[in-house]
C-alpha cells in the first residue's frame, strides 16, 4: 500500500521509455473533437498500454542532458502537428536519472508542465539539490520504493520543497530501486495526482531561477541576463498587486525583465506602476512586451521565444484553419 506525507500548496514527461524519441502512445479513444493530456518521460516510464486506455497520449523524448528541454520542446510540437494535446494538461514522469532530470526541466521551464512525477530520483548532489525550492509553480509527486536506495534522496528533496512552499507529496512503494510496480501493473499512483491540476499559463505571482540564459521565461516573464555578473544562478520574483501595480525584485545577474501583459495579468484599460522596493521604474500606459530595466551592464544576446503552451495553441488553430479552408 502507498504510504502519503502531507501536501502543501503554494502561494502564489516519459515511458517504456528506452530507445529512440518519439510518440510512443495513443488515447485509446482518442478523438480530435477534444483536447487530450500528455505524459512526457526520458528514462524509462510507463507503459504505454496503460497510459493509452488512461487516456494520455505517451511521448519519449530522448535521454537525458544538456539538450534534454529541445527535445522536449520538439516531440511535443511535432505531436501537435497530428493530435489535438492539451497545451495545459502536460505531465512528466520518469526514472532514476530521468527522475533527476524532470526536476531539472520544471525549475528550468515552470511553465511547461501542469505537475510531475520522477519516481526514485537520484537528485543528491550539492548545491542542486537546493534548486527544487523553485519548483513553487509545479504540482511534484515524488516516488520511491521502499527499498530504494535513493529515498534519502527523495525524503531530502519532500523536505526542501515543503519549506519553500511547494505543492508536494512523497509516496513509497512496495520494492527497490525499480519501477516496474509504478510503470507495469499500475500507473494510479501519479496518473489520479495528474488529474487533480491543471497549468495556470497566467499567475498573478512567479518565481524563476535562471540557471542559464537558455532558461531565461517564466510564464509571462522574460529576464535579460548582465554579461559581466559570473555565474548564472540569477533569480527573479514578480507580483501583481491591486490598483495595477507590479512589484518585482531580481539578483544582480538581471540586466532587466520583460513583461508579456495581458487581460489575464492586469488591467490593459489602465495606467500600470512598476516598483522594486521604494524605487518607481515605471509608471504608464500597459503595453507589451513592457521592458523594465533594472541595472546598467552589456546583457547576454538571448533568443526569444513564445510559451510552449502558446505555440500549441497556434499549431492547432492553423490545423483548424487549414481543415476549414479545405471544406471551402
Amino acid at each position: 500500500m502507498l504510504k502519503t506525507i502531507t501536501i502543501v500548496t503554494c502561494f502564489v514527461l516519459v515511458c517504456a521509455c528506452r530507445g529512440e524519441a518519439g510518440l510512443l502512445g495513443i488515447p485509446k479513444d482518442y478523438t480530435p473533437a477534444k483536447s487530450w493530456p500528455v505524459i512526457v518521460c526520458t528514462q524509462d516510464g510507463p507503459s504505454k498500454e496503460l497510459t493509452s486506455a488512461a487516456g494520455y497520449f505517451l511521448i519519449h523524448a530522448g535521454g537525458v542532458g544538456v539538450e534534454t528541454s529541445t527535445k522536449i520542446r520538439d516531440e511535443l510540437l511535432k505531436c501537435a502537428k497530428r493530435y489535438n494535446i492539451d497545451p495545459f494538461r502536460i505531465y512528466a514522469t520518469s526514472f532514476s536519472r530521468g527522475g533527476h532530470e524532470i526536476l531539472t526541466q520544471a525549475w528550468q521551464h515552470p511553465h511547461w508542465f501542469a505537475a510531475i512525477a520522477p519516481v526514485c530520483n537520484d537528485l543528491r548532489r550539492e548545491p542542486k539539490v537546493f534548486n527544487v525550492k523553485y519548483l513553487v509553480h509545479t504540482p511534484t509527486l515524488l516516488l520511491h520504493g521502499d527499498h530504494d536506495s535513493f529515498r534519502n534522496t527523495g525524503k531530502k528533496v519532500f523536505e526542501y520543497m515543503k519549506k519553500a512552499g511547494c505543492t508536494v507529496e512523497y509516496q513509497t512503494y512496495p520494492g527497490g530501486h525499480s519501477p516496474n510496480p509504478i510503470y507495469r501493473k499500475d500507473i494510479k499512483a501519479f496518473t489520479d495526482f495528474f488529474e487533480r491540476y491543471k497549468l495556470d499559463p497566467y499567475p498573478k505571482e512567479i518565481v524563476h531561477l535562471v540557471s542559464h540564459k537558455r532558461y531565461s521565461r517564466a510564464f509571462w516573464v522574460d529576464a535579460t541576463l548582465v554579461k559581466d555578473a559570473g555565474g548564472m544562478k540569477a533569480v527573479f520574483k514578480v507580483k501583481v498587486k491591486e490598483d495595477n501595480i507590479i512589484e518585482v525584485e531580481a539578483t544582480e545577474e538581471i540586466a532587466a525583465l520583460d513583461l508579456y501583459l495581458g487581460d489575464k495579468i492586469v488591467d490593459m484599460k489602465k495606467p500600470v506602476t512598476v516598483v522594486s522596493g521604494k524605487a518607481r521604474l515605471y509608471q504608464g500606459a500597459a503595453v507589451s512586451p513592457l521592458k523594465i530595466k533594472l541595472r546598467d551592464g552589456k546583457p547576454y544576446w538571448q533568443r526569444r521565444r513564445k510559451p510552449l503552451w502558446d505555440e500549441i495553441l497556434e499549431i492547432r488553430k492553423k490545423a483548424g484553419e487549414k481543415k476549414e479552408g479545405a471544406k471551402q
